[in-house]
């Protein structure tokens, strides 16, 4: 494995990249996936949504990346700024990693997916992301914050200052309103049991994927709190709460969709 960090350095700031990359060798192509940790964008929980995520898609064949994008006190757009550097950064190093180019993904977790899912929103003429090549191949939205009520307020608060409503030239950012036909494939999973960003926020996501056309894939586990990550007892020891074998199948059924949303695209063209 090559694993290094790069500095990516944009007009709102730096945020480092963390790359866990195969060697190149063959002519096998990878598909890739950005991690994009929770933390309320008040920080990145790195340690339990960011490494152990690109390593168990790096055991799955993927290139993996983390981005520790900036929280508060830095405002929107520099997250989706430094988001969109980060896609732009995997792809441009696609050639020298065996990196397939029309695979690029992206996974988020309660914040970290309203970051995802605005990458997948953004339209591309956006102008502090115009020029970048940003857009996800698909996505994957982990009991991500997605807008409407319930939500999880302080996210958009981190994000937006104020009183963190969305309204305006970011009333898009309730991102179940602002999807269109355009979009990637969206996986997407909760469960019922979490009380922070409860599941109607990823409900209402899929709701407006299915109106658009924009193939989905939606699960809400029955059992579990919010931030579970893999749900595993490898990841969380004894606390057993956040261990659930059903929920930690979400990896496989991802990589699974994402897989065949790249190959029904590909018999599209």
């Amino acid at each position: 494995m090559n694993e290094t960090k790069i500095e990516l350095h944009t007009a709102y700031g730096s945020a480092p990249l963390l790359c866990y990359e195969h060697e190149k060798g063959g002519e096998k192509l990878r598909p890739a996936m950005l991690v994009l940790p929770g933390g309320g964008y008040k920080g990145c929980s790195t340690p339990i949504e960011g490494i152990p995520i690109a390593m168990e898609f790096y055991r799955r064949e993927y290139n993996a990346y983390v981005l520790e994008y900036s929280c508060d006190p830095a405002r929107f757009p520099t997250q989706l700024v430094q988001a969109a550097t980060a896609m732009d950064t995997i792809r441009r190093r696609a050639e020298i990693c065996n990196t397939d180019s029309s695979s690029v993904f992206a996974v988020g977790f309660s914040a970290g997916g309203h970051l995802c899912g605005t990458l997948a929103n953004c339209p591309s003429d956006f102008a502090p992301v115009k020029g970048l090549n940003f857009s996800p191949d698909g996505i994957v939205l982990c009991y991500a914050v997605i807008g409407g009520r319930p939500t999880h307020i302080w996210s958009f608060e981190s994000l937006l200052g104020g009183d963190g409503v969305p309204r305006g030239e970011t009333a898009w950012l309730d991102l179940h309103t602002s999807v269109r036909k355009e979009n990637p494939p969206a996986f997407l999973w909760s469960t019922a049991e979490d009380r922070d960003v409860p599941a109607v926020n990823s409900m209402r996501y899929a709701t407006a994927c299915g109106e658009k056309g924009v193939p989905y894939e939606l699960h809400v586990f029955p059992r579990g709190p919010h931030a579970m990550s893999l749900a595993t007892e490898r990841l969380w020891g004894a606390e057993k709460n956040k261990i659930d074998a059903e929920v930690a199948r979400w990896p496989m059924l991802a990589d699974n969709f994402l897989r065949r949303a790249v190959a029904a695209k590909s018999k599209r063209k």
